[in-house]
């Protein structure tokens, strides 16, 4: 289910526009080796457009630890970069000493959950107020799947962290932040009167379920992949970027 012309001209036209993008696997293809993960050739280019157009504000809302994502984008200077699924808006974040402390307590329960692994195939990533298991190098379907349930029942019982799975990750995190939230907040700060969100993760369901009426929430994937909020679909990260190509002609005739 493709967006509609309808749709895209709907939200093209609207007098201020938030247009938020997800990173991997959107930008980005996915790719084994996440610091080895590039934007998609002209994407940069297509989000400078964008940017550049009069009421258009575009915020890169990623997953990353806001360095990485600053690093790997590309997009610093030409979009709005906010790491951590909304927890590092672009000037950084800093935890209380409280949650620094939990975040040291599940480092602890990591370690063991990596000890019963025992695979280098599953690693941790750090990020400021969270860590991520991931398992995405693992062939075996059924041993990604015994790994992600045995940490999520280790760590569900744990008071003050929240636990997200994604695309063969565990996020364990100690800020109740969503990408929702965040976007949410972002709608009120610009006063957008339209927002476009392009996401591919279980995590974005969460910016795609706070969408409304002339609002276009975009999934990349298909239908068939699984219950989501989305109200249309591109096959593709290639597809994501033929989209934002039309999409920018189509803002920038409507806010000439």
């Amino acid at each position: 289910m493709s967006p509609s012309p309808s749709a895209v001209s709907a939200v093209a036209a609207a007098e201020t526009l938030l247009v938020a993008l997800d990173f991997d696997g959107t930008l980005a293809d996915l790719g084994d080796d996440p610091m080895a993960v590039r934007p998609r050739e002209g994407n940069v280019d297509l989000v400078s457009r964008l940017s550049a157009l009069p009421n258009t504000e575009v915020v890169i809302l990623s997953g990353r630890q806001l360095r990485d994502l600053r690093f790997l984008s590309g997009m610093e200077h030409v979009a709005r970069l906010v790491g951590s699924h909304g927890a590092e808006p672009q000037d950084g974040l800093a935890l209380s000493d409280a949650e620094s402390s939990l975040l040291e307590a599940v480092d602890l329960r990591l370690r063991e959950v990596l000890t019963e692994a025992d695979d280098d195939r599953v690693w941790v990533e750090r990020k400021p107020a969270a860590r991520v298991l991931h398992v995405r190098l693992l062939e075996d379907e059924v041993r990604k799947r015994r790994v992600l349930d045995h940490a999520m029942a280790f760590f569900r019982p744990v008071g003050g962290v929240h636990v997200t799975e994604g695309k063969d990750i565990l996020e364990l995190a100690v800020l109740d932040v969503t990408k929702g939230s965040y976007l949410e907040a972002a709608r009120n700060e610009y006063g957008a009167d339209a927002v476009l969100f392009i996401g591919d993760d279980v995590t974005d369901e969460t910016v795609l379920r706070t969408l409304s009426h002339g609002d276009l929430g975009i999934k990349v994937g298909s239908p068939d992949d699984g219950p989501s909020a989305a109200t249309a679909f591109l096959p593709d990260t290639a597809a994501v970027t033929a989209f934002l190509r039309e999409f920018a002609e189509a803002r920038a005739a409507a806010t000439a």
